[in-house]
């Protein structure tokens, strides 16, 4: 399934306060999970097999890393878990890297918004606001991830431009 995605990601010190603002705001919890995102050394864009409980899904996407709301093209692939698919990629790829995390999501209407506890890296909170059957203008979807920009008091210095997975590796390369 193709994807318009447009998000923004920024680095907190308190999961809790923007966690409280979300529920008063009545942004219902989806879920909480364990997830285990395996990325793949491949020649264009990313590709991370991402696996919870009973759930796995092969995603691609390839965005640029900047600061603030930027937009993924996203192709997800969601599956029953399975070691040999695993199997394959990593012979096939090689793993670049393992992100471990605590998600929490919270949904309101198309869009999702991630608590995340980041193994090594510390607390962030992830907006993406989505477009499966485009439905939505890039532009309608930028005003959404600015409205929870605003909502949860962040600033620009909060926003990183980088992934989880290079985040990771650059500290494995101190």
């Amino acid at each position: 399934m193709e994807v318009k995605n447009i998000e923004f990601k920024a680095k907190v010190e308190n999961l809790d306060r923007l966690i409280a603002i979300a529920e008063l705001s009545n942004i219902k919890l989806e879920g909480s999970y364990k997830q285990v995102d395996t990325y793949y050394d491949v020649p264009k864009g990313r590709v991370k097999l991402r696996e919870y409980g009973d759930f796995s899904s092969l995603i691609y996407y390839n965005r640029e890393n900047t600061k603030g709301v930027k937009q993924s093209d996203v192709i997800y692939y969601q599956h029953a878990p399975n070691q040999a698919l695993a199997a394959i990629l990593e012979l096939q790829f090689g793993v670049k890297v393992r992100v471990s995390k605590v998600r929490k999501i919270y949904k309101v209407d198309n869009v999702s918004i991630h608590f995340d506890q980041v193994d090594h890296l510390g607390c962030f909170v992830e907006v993406e606001a989505c477009s499966e059957e485009n439905n939505k203008t890039v532009e309608e979807l930028q005003k959404q991830c600015d409205y929870f920009f605003n909502l949860f008091k962040l600033t620009q210095a909060d926003l990183i431009e980088q992934s989880y997975s290079d985040l990771v590796l650059s500290l494995q390369l101190q």
